[in-house]
C-alpha cells in the first residue's frame, strides 16, 4: 500500500509489489502486478523477466519461455532472461539449449558464480546423457568456486 501511495503510475512500483508477492509464493498475484507494470511500460524488460520467473514457478514453461524471449527482444544484454531460458531448458532436459542460453548469460555477466554453477550442471547432465566424461563441467564448477570461495 505504501508503494502504491508513492506512485501508482510507475511500472517499478508494480514490479516491486510483484516481487513481494513472489517472495510469499503467491505467484498468480505476483503475475497480476507484473502484468500491470508491463501495461504501464511495455519496454520494461525486467518486468517481462520477472513474469517469466513467475510462470516458471507455476510450471507454465511455454508462457515462461515467451516472457523471457520478450525481455531479450527488448534488451539482449538482460542476462537474467538468458538465465531463465537456460533454466527452463535444463528442467526440460534439453541440455544443448540450456548450455547455449546459460553461456550467453555468462558472456554478459561472467563474474556470476551462480551462473557458472548452472552452466556446470547443464554440462554435467549433457556429458552423462552423451556418455562422455564431465571434464568441461568440472572446469566450469571449479571456476565458480574460484569466483566465490
Amino acid at each position: 500500500q505504501h508503494a502504491l501511495a508513492l506512485n501508482r503510475m510507475s511500472p517499478h512500483t508494480w514490479a516491486i509489489l510483484g516481487n513481494c508477492f513472489s517472495l510469499q509464493k503467491e505467484h498468480d498475484t505476483a503475475l497480476k502486478f507484473l502484468k500491470r507494470a508491463i501495461q504501464l511500460a511495455p519496454e520494461f524488460a525486467y518486468a517481462h523477466t520477472l513474469c517469466g520467473h513467475e510462470y516458471a514457478a507455476n510450471e507454465d514453461f511455454e508462457k515462461a519461455l515467451g516472457a523471457y524471449r520478450r525481455a531479450i527482444l527488448l534488451d539482449d544484454r538482460h542476462y537474467n532472461a538468458w538465465y531463465g531460458l537456460g533454466s527452463i531448458y535444463f528442467r526440460q532436459e534439453k541440455y544443448d539449449l540450456a548450455e547455449f542460453h546459460l553461456a550467453r548469460a555468462l558472456q554478459i555477466n561472467g563474474g556470476s558464480s551462480p551462473l557458472q554453477c548452472y552452466l556446470g550442471m547443464a554440462l554435467h547432465e549433457k556429458a552423462l546423457h552423451d556418455s562422455q566424461r564431465p571434464e568441461r563441467a568440472l572446469a566450469v564448477l571449479e571456476r565458480a568456486i574460484s569466483l566465490d570461495p
